[in-house]
């Protein structure tokens, strides 16, 4: 199938880009349309890479304005983990269903995900026509009979892992954390992440406490436990450390010997009070992959990743005292680059050659009125309302504001809460 975007804005000129099953193959004022394409009319749109969530729960819309303004140990304790145990296989299918629906509506074509009932993750993602990195979020709290069960978790999903969807989904080993997961089930899921080439997703240095705490037991920092057990060695840069947010110069430095990647979550960081200061500068320069996530509904409340690229970016020139620290630019590529780029997908950019994800945003949208910078409008002034059309793989996911089976998501969802 063939889809002809014809006299776009892309980098604030009017041009055509031509797409060819699920590759950019043409980029240029003078292409025409091929026979039999399907023809979108940008004259008032402006074509970005889709965006690229790198750290969410996507199933946690159920929990969207539960347990809010509570202290991430209170909060995930009292509120979270009681709630998860009222989790079944349905309601996680719809409302990952319900996480893509909302991704897709807000220009988000690729996300990287940990939760549980993984066979129906794997489903409302492959029905929903994103692309995921998915994995089985382990929490054994030092139990070594629970920490088997998830072993044999891992060992069923095997067959269905084998099934990528067309290229569309990868999957990763995810233990939860270094303070619910012990050391023997860390090691075991980075073994099993080798084994399997698989990314290695946990939340790392998210709150002080869990740098105190790490310090008081170990005797050393969040990274350097898992260093001393050859994780990060073991890993390199398949290792994804979400949030990242309390780091020592030391960590740093072994954190960009082994290229490893973060995930910077703002708006759920500021929300549960953990922190605000990111090292983005020091992390960048060290050569750690820097990327966007989101987190789950019930922490940032929102999918919503170019509200996530604002906070970034203002939060950079406030804290830093400094307006030119971070710019448009810059938080464009980490938003779609740098996460194509750790999920291992070649997309997250609009050149020949590229997977074919693309978010179209509508000019007419009042962020864009005066449209005096694009791009400047879209990271500073924009929300997700103003992405018209999504095209991933190729496929169209939605245009003119219009996904086909929204109703019934909504529906359903209406049905199981």
């Amino acid at each position: 199938m063939h889809i002809f975007i014809k006299n776009i804005l892309l980098d604030e000129q009017r041009t055509n880009i031509v797409i060819d099953q699920n590759i950019i193959t043409g980029i240029g004022k003078q292409l025409q349309m091929p026979v039999n394409a399907i023809c979108i009319d940008g004259s008032h749109l402006a074509a970005f890479p889709a965006l690229a969530n790198c750290h969410t729960h996507a199933a946690m819309t159920l929990f969207r304005g539960f347990g809010d303004d509570h202290p991430l140990n209170e909060w995930l304790n009292n509120y979270i983990f009681p709630k998860e145990k009222e989790l079944t296989a349905e309601r996680v299918y719809w409302g990952t269903r319900l996480a893509c629906l909302e991704m897709i509506k807000s220009g988000t074509s690729c996300m990287n995900d940990m939760y549980y009932f993984t066979p129906e993750v794997i489903q409302a993602v492959a029905d929903s026509g994103i692309r995921a990195t998915l994995g089985y979020s382990v929490s054994d709290m030092f139990d070594s009979q629970k920490a088997e069960t998830c072993k044999q978790v891992y060992r069923e999903l095997e067959p269905l892992m084998q099934d990528s969807h067309h290229g569309r989904i990868h999957y990763s080993a995810a233990p939860h954390s270094i303070y619910t997961v012990s050391d023997t089930m860390l090691k075991w899921l980075s073994d099993y992440a080798q084994e399997h080439d698989m990314l290695y997703h946990i939340h790392m240095s998210e709150t002080t406490k869990e740098v105190d705490d790490c310090l008081k037991q170990y005797g050393c920092r969040p990274y350097q436990y898992l260093d001393k057990m050859g994780i990060l060695e073991q890993c390199r840069d398949r290792f994804i450390g979400a949030h990242s947010l309390w780091l020592s110069g030391d960590e740093i430095e072994l954190m960009g010997s082994y290229a490893i990647n973060v995930v910077h979550n703002p708006n759920s960081n500021l929300k549960l009070g953990s922190g605000h200061a990111f090292l983005l500068k020091e992390l960048s320069r060290q050569g750690v992959n820097i990327t966007l996530g989101t987190d789950g509904c019930s922490s940032s409340n929102n999918l919503d990743m170019i509200e996530a690229a604002k906070v970034m970016a203002l939060l950079q020139k406030g804290w830093r005292k400094d307006p030119t620290i971070l710019d448009a630019h810059e938080a464009l590529s980490i938003a779609t680059l740098n996460g194509y780029k750790v999920q291992r997908f070649n997309g997250g950019r609009l050149e020949v050659g590229a997977l074919a994800d693309i978010m179209l945003v509508d000019l007419n949208n009042i962020a864009f009125i005066p449209n005096n910078d694009t791009l400047s409008n879209l990271i500073y002034s924009a929300h997700g309302d103003c992405v018209d059309t999504l095209i991933c793989d190729g496929e169209i996911l939605m245009q003119n504001r219009i996904v086909a089976d929204e109703d019934t998501i909504i529906t359903n969802i209406s049905r199981l809460i």
